[in-house]
């Protein structure tokens, strides 16, 4: 079963424990885990605030837009796999476009 991680402190980390099942809303099936348990709120707001706050003040505006453009532009090489996961929510491509391909 896949688990779902953490992106904290710059690092994909997995929470402890078994985590919360996530279902598939058609078939009742378990299709993942999810877990924040032993994530370090404290430690990751000091990492925000030390190590991402200082990077973003030295970026200019359009910096900081081509950084959040390259993510976003990966993350559209997977839209079917977005979508196929979207659709055992029980969600329609109407109900995840917004939120898989941010309206555009």
């Amino acid at each position: 079963m896949y688990s779902l991680e953490n992106y904290v402190q710059g690092k994909w980390q997995k929470g402890e424990g078994e985590g919360q099942l996530l279902y598939n809303a058609v078939t009742g099936t378990p299709i993942a885990t999810a877990s924040t348990r032993g994530v370090d709120y404290e430690a990751a707001l000091r990492y925000a605030r030390k190590t991402g706050n200082r990077k973003l003040r030295k970026m200019t505006f359009p910096e900081r837009g081509k950084m959040l453009r390259a993510p976003a532009m990966h993350l559209r090489e997977h839209l079917d796999t977005f979508y196929r996961i979207s659709y055992q929510t029980g969600a329609t491509k109407a109900d995840s476009w917004i939120d898989i391909e941010g309206g555009i």
